[in-house]
């Protein structure tokens, strides 16, 4: 890729930045999203490609090899699925199904315990997979209502959240907020416009029930 894009700076999770020379343009490449699950056999695991322009993403690139499944991303222009345009559905269930990221930094966290387990009590099921690259995947194919991530930020989270987006869903902060860029500390809910405000208020009675302990 270098010899490709000379000018352009690469970051991955396995060889770190390619330079320290500084550029508007970079390539996030995480060769191997749910490492463990592949150590174990488990088959969920992902290969992410991100292009980044001056902090934001403009292509992410997500491959799921054991289901042969290309997803490619582009702002602006939609997402695809081996070359089928990918469009979210809203999901008509009592209650959600979510996904629940979280950094390894994050560990016992009272507050992210105490908001995961929120959403074990009202939430149909709460899936963790550790392949985040697969959680931005299902919610844009509409397998699952909503993605809660909590402090988690990792070479493969720009081309998923892209996805997601292209598909139609909305990523957000805690408070609402359009979650927008980088940041080196993400706290982001991602779902169906139409059930923002439902799913924020899920969000906040978790912090809430914390905060009253």
């Amino acid at each position: 890729m270098k010899s490709g894009f000379p000018h352009h700076r690469f970051k991955g999770e396995e060889f770190g930045w390619s330079d320290e020379e500084e550029s508007e343009w970079v390539w996030l490449v995480d060769p191997l999203d749910g490492t463990n699950n592949y150590a174990i056999g488990h088959p969920l695991y992902a290969v992410c490609i991100t292009c980044i322009y001056r902090g934001e993403p403009l292509l992410g690139v997500i491959y799921d090899s054991h289901l042969d499944n290309m997803y490619i991303a582009e702002k602006g222009n939609g997402v695809t699925c081996n070359g089928v345009p990918l469009r979210m559905k809203k999901r008509e269930f009592r209650l959600p199904t979510f996904a629940w990221i979280q950094g390894h930094q994050v560990q016992k966290d009272p507050v992210a315990m105490q908001l995961k387990q929120h959403l074990d009590q009202v939430c149909k099921r709460v899936l963790r997979l550790w392949a985040p690259a697969l959680v931005w995947c299902m919610l844009a194919r509409g397998d699952i209502d909503g993605v809660l991530l909590y402090n988690s930020e990792g070479d493969d989270l720009y081309a998923g959240l892209l996805v997601a987006r292209e598909a139609g869903a909305i990523t957000v902060d805690y408070n609402g907020n359009p979650f927008v860029g980088m940041k080196k500390e993400p706290y982001i809910l991602a779902c169906h416009p139409d059930r923002k405000e439902e799913f924020l208020r899920l969000v906040y009675n978790g912090m809430a029930k914390n905060n009253r302990g």
